[in-house]
């Protein structure tokens, strides 16, 4: 008899443990986010704080996380009903943030989870910035970005980078496959330009850089 009585509290207090609410979040959910405390983000998930209210700076919580390249978080805010087009102050989507900052992991979890994703715009948006990375790069190119399309300048993302002045996004180009002879929709080659144009400290070093792989001065006949 006494064990039987045992087992039915046992099961009593499972099942009250079961039907337990979470406690109450004790921490803002944006710095929740930032510090990667997923119990705290599920909290408050559970009582229902609002998923795309932004912070001081103007990012809702998934932007946080895609900053911060916060996976899992992200993952939870976004099949919980975050917003995965919002736009913070800068008017940037969380895809936006995630690859601006090389978050790839986070930006794939985001196009699985329905984010929009124009990758060649993405691309000439990184390159004119510089802040392109390998794994970014790669990410995009593998989305369906392509290196010798010309956008609505004439120009495909190689003449940009060297246009801007940005060595290490020239650099990465051409490993990630470049053409550095491909001619820009008024005829002008990626040597001339980094000769003419290309600012700054750098510019010496595009040049080498583009002679060093094959650059031509001017077109071939």
């Amino acid at each position: 008899m006494t064990h039987r009585v045992s087992a039915l509290m046992l099961v009593a207090a499972v099942l009250l443990a079961g039907c337990t609410e979470p406690a109450a979040p004790t921490v803002n959910l944006h710095r929740a986010v930032e510090i990667g405390d997923i119990d705290q983000v599920s909290r408050h998930v559970y009582w229902k704080s609002d998923l795309d209210e932004p912070d001081a700076r103007g990012d809702p919580p998934l932007h946080v996380a895609a900053r911060a390249g916060r996976v899992a978080i992200a993952r939870e805010l976004a099949r919980n009903g975050a917003d995965v087009e919002a736009r913070n102050a800068a008017g940037q989507t969380p895809i936006d943030v995630a690859l601006a900052h090389g978050r790839t992991q986070v930006a794939r979890m985001l196009v699985e989870a329905g984010a929009p994703l124009d990758a060649q715009a993405m691309l000439v948006d990184l390159v004119e910035a510089g802040t392109i990375d390998r794994d970014t790069l790669n990410f995009l190119i593998d989305a369906g970005a392509r290196l010798d399309r010309l956008d609505s300048s004439g120009e495909a993302p190689l003449h940009v980078a060297i246009r801007k002045g940005h060595l290490e996004t020239v650099r990465r180009l051409i490993i990630a496959g470049a053409d550095v002879n491909q001619s820009t929709g008024d005829g002008r080659l990626p040597l001339r330009i980094a000769r003419e144009s290309a600012p700054g400290r750098d510019a010496r070093f595009i040049v080498s850089t583009l002679e060093r792989n094959g650059a031509r001065a001017d077109p071939v006949p």
